[in-house]
């Protein structure tokens, strides 16, 4: 298949191999300038998207030749499509590619400190997430959460921790808040009990896909689509989502000034629905909250 025929789905890494893959799959075979070369690109990669070839050439103590040398032996067309894949990986998430270049840079008198810094980013993270949530919105899901029969809960690597979040916020005012799948399980052994409402309260999945999603993730985005599962999806604001995303998706911001994804604003998006659901459960969602502070000191658990 031609490259320009592949396609890829927007929920999942590229199917090529990454940049840093292409090196190392073919480090053994480059000449000595070229693994010079391969080194500094190895060292950093996400910083090549900024540099051209002369610079490049000139940071690693080669010539231009042996950087067009390079990236047509990894199988790039030029030097801009190999730029393009270290871009591609930084939009992805990899911390390999948002690494900055080594060394502590010296703060200027009067900037922020390291520490000031990454809380007005988490701040302006905070802030442009909310500019982007549709309060109407916000309430159909919490609505959502309030009339499913059950609710399904589920995330990979860092989305994880988020839907364990989302449901430990849920069961505080209903019940019926279940993990897909719990330790040990498949996705499909629980999926095969998820039903549509049919006519009445069916059941609701609660999805976390930020960035890096695993493919098992957006196959179970598709399933769900395919069976009339309704879903809340919670995403990140800048990597492509699968068209048409679930009506009920929310996008966080999530970029920070480290090489790790800041989780403030999803955090506080599962808040916001938490706080919606309350209201929405009434007298049966307090009698719940009643119950449970009965039972935690009974069971002297607090």
């Amino acid at each position: 298949m031609k490259q320009a025929e592949r396609q890829t789905s927007p929920l999942t890494e590229a199917a090529d191999p990454s940049l840093t893959a292409r090196i190392r799959d073919r480090y053994g075979d480059l000449s000595p300038m070229e693994r010079q070369l391969a080194d500094v690109i190895l060292a950093c990669p996400g910083e090549l998207s900024g540099y051209s070839a002369t610079e490049l050439a000139g940071r690693a103590g080669v010539s231009k030749m042996t950087v067009s040398r390079l990236v047509r032996r990894l199988g790039y067309a030029g030097f801009e499509e190999a730029r393009l894949a270290a871009r591609r990986g930084g939009d992805w998430g990899s911390p390999l590619f948002l690494l900055p270049p080594g060394g502590t840079a010296a703060v200027a008198t009067g900037d922020p400190t390291p520490l000031e810094a990454h809380f007005q980013r988490s701040a302006e993270a905070l802030a442009a997430t909310a500019r982007q949530t549709d309060p109407a919105l916000l309430a159909q899901a919490a609505r959502a959460l309030a009339d499913a029969r059950r609710i399904w809960v589920c995330g990979a690597r860092n989305s994880a921790f988020l839907a364990g979040y989302a449901r430990w916020q849920f069961i505080q005012v209903r019940g019926e808040v279940h993990q897909l799948a719990a330790v040990g399980e498949t996705m499909a052994e629980t999926m095969a009990d998820l039903r549509p409402g049919d006519g009445g309260p069916g059941d609701l999945l609660f999805l976390v896909g930020i960035r890096r999603r695993p493919p098992a993730i957006v196959r179970l985005l598709r399933i769900a689509g395919e069976r009339g599962i309704p879903t809340i999806l919670i995403a990140d604001s800048h990597s492509a989502l699968e068209a048409p995303p679930p009506p009920l998706t929310f996008r966080c911001e999530t970029r920070s000034l480290a090489a790790l994804d800041s989780h403030v604003a999803a955090l506080a998006v599962i808040h916001a629905l938490a706080a919606e659901l309350i209201p929405l459960t009434g007298e049966p969602g307090r009698a719940r909250i009643r119950a449970i502070e009965d039972l935690h000191e009974r069971l002297e658990e607090l």
